[in-house]
């Protein structure tokens, strides 16, 4: 009985003092959304990577890499 009372609305009706602060976050939530479908359907700049030209690996006498720790058979 006293979970019943305790989600029945009563006689006046649901209570709706704090609906316009559902109606804020939801509008704000489609804010949000159209905010950021807009800014990722704008056209992005090309940004210039420079590339850099690797170094060739010394060998060594025997022909094996100094990063390998390896011999070369």
């Amino acid at each position: 009985m006293l979970a019943l009372r305790l989600l029945s609305e009563g006689v006046e009706g649901p209570n709706t003092e704090l609906q316009w602060f559902l109606l804020a976050g939801i509008a704000f939530f489609f804010l949000i959304i159209i905010v950021g479908w807009w800014t990722s359907s704008r056209k992005q700049e090309q940004v210039e990577v420079q590339h850099e030209a690797k170094k060739p690996v010394k060998k060594d006498v025997d022909g094996a890499s100094p990063k390998s720790g390896r011999k070369a058979k």
